[in-house]
């Protein structure tokens, strides 16, 4: 039975964060450790891991630095191959890993997803995420900018994403997608499209908080990835020169516009909102063609 490394990063997840670490030690595969990074909580999150006793959890604290620089530094820490994510605000089915290890092992990919459920603060299910498959279909939807991989849900080779070159911290709050591009010219991506994941929405996930750097920074990303498509990595010239035209374009303006209302809006309508806006990005300007 293969050892594997789950790294949960957390930051006043005390809402949510005893379900999280109950679905992972509570799963069907136990041979793993949890390497979990409290990335500066301020909440009582310390004090309910510390609650929890499991010899697989090692917790490791350290000032806030964000959710990338969490990542990078808990990669360094886990101490086998391959690598699972998981967010403290989100749950997994009680067969996540087994399934996922398998299907890992047996495909030819360096970094993995599955699909998931949305659910809400109770963890009542909602609806159904799915997700292609195929590296061809995953590359496909991040160039289209659709649902590619639930970053909460993949598992990767560690040395595969050290080569990438870890996560690049330019690119906060999309720094998965980022990396996808960059992590998929080392080798190739997949997917299981089971609802293995149960992904938490709420009025806190960075898609709300940062909805507009996040689409910004993705498109910073995709217009780079699509115009070089030999590109490895992005360096600091290349980003702000892109971020330069991209904050320049109407794409822009209308991205500040739909902030000022999602800081007044509740959460139905900020979702209902980001979308009509990425879709006016898409199907209406040429930055990115």
């Amino acid at each position: 039975m293969k050892k594997i490394s789950i790294l949960l990063p957390v930051y006043n997840d005390e809402q949510y964060i005893k379900r999280s670490i109950n679905s992972i030690l509570k799963n069907t595969y136990s041979n793993f450790e949890l390497i979990i990074i409290n990335d500066g909580s301020t909440d009582s999150t310390p004090d309910i891991i510390n609650k929890i006793y499991d010899p697989r959890m090692k917790v490791y604290s350290k000032q806030n630095t964000g959710l990338q620089d969490s990542l990078n530094y808990g990669i360094k820490k886990c101490n086998f191959e391959i690598i699972m994510r998981m967010d403290g605000d989100d749950e997994m089915m009680n067969n996540k890993i087994e399934i996922q290890l398998l299907d890992f092992q047996n495909n030819k990919a360096v970094l993995s997803g599955t699909g998931g459920y949305i659910i809400n603060n109770n963890s009542e299910i909602k609806e159904r995420i799915n997700v292609p498959e195929s590296n061809n279909k995953i590359i496909n939807c991040l160039k289209s900018i659709k649902t590619s991989m639930i970053h909460p849900s993949i598992m990767f080779y560690k040395d595969a994403i050290i080569k990438a070159g870890l996560y690049d911290l330019k690119f906060d709050a999309a720094d998965d997608y980022e990396m996808y591009y960059r992590i998929s010219k080392i080798g190739q991506l997949s997917n299981i499209n089971l609802p293995l994941l149960l992904l938490r929405k709420h009025e806190e996930n960075m898609s709300v908080t940062q909805s507009v750097k996040q689409v910004q920074n993705t498109l910073i990303a995709r217009k780079i990835y699509i115009e070089n498509p030999e590109i490895k990595s992005i360096n600091n010239a290349l980003y702000f020169e892109t971020k330069d035209k991209i904050i320049n374009s109407l794409t822009y303006s209308l991205l500040n516009l739909s902030n000022n209302y999602i800081n007044k809006s509740k959460y139905v309508f900020i979702r209902l909102f980001y979308k009509v806006i990425r879709k006016l990005t898409l199907n209406s300007l040429n930055i990115l063609r």
